[in-house]
């Protein structure tokens, strides 16, 4: 299968909509992140996943060294989708993200490794192949 997003190019960052399940509409929400290949596990701001209906507070702390330092983080499970790929018990971390961030996610190496991941940028278009693709 193949997902071809459009690509959000802001100063220093790639941005693309993903789609997350909403516990209380029991749909899913469109939600702008930012791809961080740089990032081991996805990271979505701790009220947008409220918002959602997920509670966080009865999540694993983990321990996770950022840019900033070493910071506590609530792991939860929850589904997504990726141009209508969807993807069940994905592991993200809740995070209080700062008010000055421009950024409430980042979209980590747990789910980009789930694909083959072609960063089109004269096309602004990011391009996720299942490993099956051939």
């Amino acid at each position: 299968m193949t997902a071809i997003l459009p690509m959000e190019p802001f100063t220093n960052m790639v941005m693309a909509q993903i789609e997350i399940w909403n516990k209380k509409s029991t749909n899913y929400s469109k939600m702008l992140i930012t791809i961080d290949t740089g990032a081991s596990v996805t990271t979505i701001s701790s009220d947008i996943l409220h918002t959602l209906g997920y509670n966080t507070t009865n999540g694993v702390t983990k321990r996770i060294t950022t840019a900033s330092g070493s910071i506590y983080v609530k792991s939860i499970n929850l589904t997504m989708r990726i141009g209508g790929i969807e993807l069940n018990d994905i592991e993200v971390y809740a995070h209080a993200f700062p008010q000055e961030s421009f950024s409430l996610g980042v979209l980590g190496v747990n789910v980009l490794s789930l694909f083959d991941v072609n960063f089109a940028f004269s096309k602004r278009k990011i391009e996720f192949y299942t490993h099956n693709h051939e």
